[in-house]
């Protein structure tokens, strides 16, 4: 592995967008914008899954957007991958969040995790871009990443040997909103651009938003952190700090003198209460490991974070976040909210 001299700046995203932006920003104007307007929660309470935006992010200018293919071995892989960079001069691949070479310390988890190829050097290595960063609650850390990394180096990267959990399935389903079809393959993956549309439908049972997709999650969160934490409620739920941190300063910094002073401190209070949840959330998780599960902390934290965010709803709602009455959405309903 060789690190380039210049690291990639964040902009605070989960292991999804970020990269995915860092994608965006070259193929579809305004991207940033997009992506800080499709910021919502959704939860289906029957399943546990989670949407976090409420457009399609995967959809592309001209009628295209970006798909799963899959191989069952490294060499079409690597083969596939390297056809989309020669069409695109980009591609994003899926790959093991424990195995990138640039953590630091231990990741939690072995996670799907899109990173961003854009080059290939002469003797063949590949470039990725990484523009992730975060925290783990073993101690291990991840920062921003841009270099070189061998072919082997790459291929141990992208390979997931056993397949993926039906959580990290699922994830990767919904990664950008709604549902994008899973490749028959899916020890190696990577999305291509191709032809069509993914239509804006939530898959399934109805799926809650606002404030009762707020205190579903908080009941989920209890379940696992009283069972195994195999449904990944957690990392679903930092993911979501992240996202709606992005897309209050988006709107703090965009709106600027036309909030009134009212409108600004409603903003600002979700902010600081997003940014309390990933510490509430290690604090609930470490209690729940040495046998004291903290059910009230939590119910008391998705509370607040639920009253506040309907406090805002209407001053988002007015610039184009999301819209003020949340309402449960339908089976294969839209959830498009404004914007």
């Amino acid at each position: 592995m060789r690190t380039d001299s210049i690291a990639p700046t964040s902009v605070g995203l989960s292991c999804y967008t970020e990269n995915l932006a860092g994608y965006l920003c070259a193929r579809a104007p305004g991207s940033t914008d997009l992506l800080a307007r499709s910021v919502r929660l959704a939860v289906q309470p029957a399943t546990g899954s989670f949407s976090h935006h409420d457009r399609a992010l995967n959809n592309l200018p001209g009628n295209s957007r970006l798909g799963y293919r899959g191989a069952p071995d490294t060499e079409a892989a690597l083969a596939g991958v390297a056809a989309e960079l020669a069409r695109h001069g980009r591609v994003l691949v899926v790959a093991d969040s424990g195995a990138l070479p640039w953590l630091s310390g231990a990741a939690d988890d072995h996670a799907p995790h899109l990173l961003l190829v854009d080059g290939r050097t002469p003797e063949g290595d590949w470039h990725l871009v990484d523009g992730f960063t975060a925290l783990f609650s073993s101690g291990g850390s991840q920062d921003p990443f841009a270099g070189t990394l061998t072919e082997a180096e790459f291929s141990a990267l992208i390979a997931f040997p056993r397949g993926l959990s039906q959580v990290h399935r699922m994830r990767n389903i919904l990664a950008f909103g709604f549902p994008v079809a899973p490749p028959a393959h899916e020890t190696h993956q990577w999305l291509v651009e191709e032809e069509g549309v993914t239509q804006e439908r939530l898959p399934g049972a109805p799926w809650l938003t606002g404030a009762a997709a707020l205190e579903e999650t908080a009941r989920l969160l209890a379940a696992d952190l009283e069972g195994d934490g195999s449904r990944g409620v957690l990392e679903d739920l930092w993911a979501a700090a992240q996202h709606h941190l992005f897309r209050d300063a988006h709107l703090l910094a965009g709106a600027g003198d036309a909030l009134t002073r009212a409108e600004r401190e409603a903003v600002e209070a979700t902010t600081a209460k997003w940014r309390e949840l990933p510490r509430m959330l290690r604090f609930a998780a470490n209690s729940a490991r040495r046998g004291r599960p903290r059910p009230s902390l939590i119910t008391g934290t998705f509370t607040a974070l639920a009253e506040l965010e309907a406090a805002a709803s209407p001053v988002h709602a007015a610039h184009g976040y999301g819209a003020p009455v949340a309402r449960p959405i339908a089976a294969g309903s839209h959830v498009r909210q404004g914007g």
